[in-house]
């Protein structure tokens, strides 16, 4: 089969739509139906099925889509182990990431990069901590920017500490002398929560101090959710750097006790990792001036 056919399946796999994949490989929507119908012919097995919203995965067919991913992911090493013997920079990069560290940390560290790398190709795909995990053991991104969680089972280079912080409506009253909001203040009082999918360790404090806030809504946006807290629906705990994006209309303090984040990079093996892959995240360590280290 050719490699080709692998890379288009998934390519289809991924966006559930025909007509997109087309306009990503710059191939015709019919040539690419005819080679999914091709690839489940010569394989024997109904890889696809296919409505109005679009094409989605057999049972079969997410059987198939990690090994194929596999594959891929194997062939791109391959052929960038092969570069780098003959001293040529090339390949394609995908990283998963928090949209707070795509908005303040990735232009940084892309420009940077370009500059001295302008060969690479580097995909983004955003989503929350579960999204990523998933997209790193399914080698649907090479590594991913997110927050150390215990009990996922992949290798963690730690980076930066990032403390979570209370917001408040600009106008709420607070006392002016103090200097950290005490966790336990929120007890009962209405709450926007990030959704757990998206960020754990929220959840994870407020049970740790036996508090228990009047969920009103949850949210996966954080802009949803300092949004809500502007207009006074309710109080919220967000990652400093998310807050970073609006806080002017914000009033913020440090929790008490305080709570840390640890943000780094997560990688299914950095040891069995492109050249490329470990060449930027040698790059993104050199750019904190951190030494490569794993927890």
């Amino acid at each position: 089969m050719d490699l080709n056919t692998y890379k288009l399946f998934n390519i289809v796999a991924e966006h559930e739509n025909i007509s997109y994949a087309a306009n990503l490989t710059k191939y015709t929507q019919s040539s690419v139906s005819h080679t999914m119908k091709r690839l489940e012919d010569e394989l024997g097995l109904k890889l696809f099925t296919r409505d109005r919203y679009g094409v989605h995965l057999t049972t079969v067919g997410h059987e198939l889509i990690p090994k194929v991913r596999e594959l891929l992911a194997t062939h791109a090493q391959l052929e960038q182990f092969i570069d780098d013997i003959k001293g040529i920079e090339s390949g394609t990069i995908n990283i998963g990431t928090f949209s707070s560290i795509a908005i303040h940390w990735l232009p940084a560290i892309l420009d940077a990069y370009h500059k001295k790398h302008p060969q690479i190709h580097i995909l983004i795909k955003e989503g929350g901590i579960d999204e990523l995990y998933s997209w790193v053991t399914n080698r649907d991104v090479d590594f991913c920017f997110y927050n150390y969680w215990p009990s996922h089972n992949i290798e963690f280079i730690p980076i930066q500490e990032d403390d979570y912080v209370a917001i408040f409506p600009k106008d709420y009253p607070l006392d002016k002398d103090l200097e950290a909001y005490p966790i336990s203040n929120f007890h009962e009082k209405p709450f926007i929560l990030f959704d757990p999918s998206i960020e754990k360790n929220i959840q994870r404090l407020l049970a740790e101090q036996y508090v228990s806030p009047y969920i009103l809504c949850s949210s996966r946006e954080d802009f949803t959710i300092m949004s809500m807290v502007e207009h006074h629906l309710g109080l919220s705990i967000l990652p400093r750097l998310i807050v970073e994006q609006r806080k002017e209309n914000l009033q913020i303090l440090p929790l008490s006790p305080s709570y840390q984040r640890i943000l780094g990079i997560g990688i299914k093996s950095y040891k069995d990792a492109s050249p490329a892959a470990k060449r930027f995240i040698d790059f993104v360590m050199d750019f904190f001036n951190k030494k490569l280290s794993f927890q």
